[in-house]
């Protein structure tokens, strides 16, 4: 009996281990795997320049140049129109058809919507940030150095035209070295700039010249790739589709994706904006470090949600049986990955905290542990939007993610009667993402049933 069980053992590992080297060698995870190396590049800079920015500007400064990028960030939801996901998701399946007239259609579609937007509501964010500034917070100073940061957004449009075109045709090598550079120089300028005494001056110009700097490189390589891909992108005849192409077919698909994806954006955006008005910029200093702690670990999942974008459309085409199970085993695995992780940086809080940023943060360990709970959360979530947009259920999502927004909102306007804003914010944010979670896998679950 005893030799039985464990011959029964021995093969269910010779099976484990024979499946594990089988989706090793998988494109999806070789791609994911060279991805997690620009990955864990950004996660290592972005937490240096964390700490070197926290150090040198100290908790007030700190959290005005999170108000900062909070204000740009609710100017670029408006901006957002969903060129960047309709053409992702449209150019990777045009690709993989190898369907020319297509993605010579798609660009010239992101290139007009891109450009129509910059010009009409980037040009009109750029005039009136800091009057709005002055409204909200009472210092017409923040939109004055969100207007630099915003022309810095414009010009980084064809370097995300660049990124999306490498992915799509699953360049993923060129893609690595391409985003590992942007993340260096788009740390190391603004820390030189306040290094140099400029201060938040120093720090948005720093962006501004980074983003110079992209916008040509990206020139460049577009150009380069013009000649060399092998379907010959042509942006003379990109240009001269812009009366040619069924603008409305195209739109209809992205705008959608963008409406979600935008209110989620605001969803993450609203607490540092709401702290801004009913707090002390120390307060949001001390929100702002801890949840970019707590976003660290976070971070090793990036490179999963990317490419689901475009391995779920794939699944799709097997069947919807085996769309939900890679869904389903994707949301668990992010899941347990994220759960050891949280557990460590928990854990270490406290004298990471203390080391890296210094004493007077001290304070935002306080907030970590509410917040590892949604981190948590937003793991399992990590499939949501690419399971809606390939499923096509994205007014569903919208709606999801709209109410989500509201009861958050509500939440703080109850709770800062009885708890001081920053726990209030804190306690709003997981309830509201946990409530969520489980309304989003009843939801697919029908879905998943009702297409069976």
């Amino acid at each position: 009996m005893w030799l039985k069980n464990t011959s029964r053992f021995m093969n269910l590992i010779n099976k484990t281990v024979f499946k594990l080297k089988g989706l090793i060698k998988t494109s999806f995870v070789k791609d994911v795997s060279l991805l997690q190396i620009s990955n864990f590049f950004s996660i290592f800079v972005g937490a240096i320049s964390s700490i070197i920015l926290a150090r040198l500007l100290h908790p007030e400064m700190y959290g005005v140049y999170g108000l900062i990028f909070a204000f740009v960030g609710v100017i670029g939801i408006f901006m957002n129109w969903g060129a960047d996901y309709a053409g992702l998701t449209l150019l990777a399946e045009a690709y993989a058809k190898k369907d020319r007239e297509e993605i010579i259609n798609i660009l010239a579609y992101y290139i007009k919507l891109t450009l129509f937007v910059i010009l009409v509501v980037g040009v009109l964010g750029i005039i009136f940030s800091p009057l709005i500034t002055q409204l909200m917070y009472h210092n017409s100073q923040i939109g004055g150095w969100g207007r630099i940061v915003l022309i810095g957004i414009c010009f980084s449009v064809v370097y995300n035209m660049l990124n999306m075109i490498l992915q799509a045709s699953r360049k993923i090598k060129q893609l690595v070295v391409l985003e590992v550079f942007n993340k260096f120089i788009f740390t190391l300028l603004p820390i030189i700039f306040v290094l140099l005494g400029l201060g938040l001056s120093g720090l948005v110009w720093g962006y501004f010249v980074s983003a110079l700097i992209f916008l040509c490189i990206s020139l460049l390589v577009l150009r380069f790739l013009s000649k060399k891909e092998e379907l010959s992108i042509d942006f003379k005849e990109i240009f001269s589709n812009f009366k040619k192409i069924d603008f409305k077919k195209y739109f209809n698909f992205g705008f959608l994706i963008a409406i979600n994806k935008n209110i989620g954006t605001l969803f993450s955006l609203l607490p540092v904006i709401i702290l801004g008005i009913l707090t002390m910029s120390s307060d949001i200093a001390y929100f702002k470090v801890a949840f970019g702690y707590i976003g660290i670990p976070l971070m090793v999942l990036n490179p999963v949600s990317r490419l689901l974008g475009v391995q779920l459309p794939k699944s799709k085409t097997y069947g919807i049986e085996t769309l939900r199970r890679h869904f389903y085993r994707v949301s668990f695995g992010s899941g347990l990955i994220s759960f050891f992780l949280m557990v460590i940086f928990v854990v270490m809080g406290p004298f990471l905290i203390r080391f890296f940023y210094g004493v007077e943060y001290i304070e935002s360990m306080k907030l970590v542990y509410g917040l590892s709970v949604f981190g948590f959360v937003s793991s399992i979530g990590v499939g949501l939007g690419p399971i809606y947009r390939t499923l096509d259920k994205m007014k569903i999502a919208i709606a999801t993610v709209i109410i989500q927004t509201i009861l958050m909102v509500l939440l703080i306007v109850v709770l800062v009667k009885i708890f001081p804003p920053l726990l209030s914010v804190v306690l709003s944010l997981t309830l509201s993402a946990v409530i969520f979670l489980f309304i989003h896998f009843y939801i697919l679950g029908k879905i998943f049933k009702k297409n069976a």
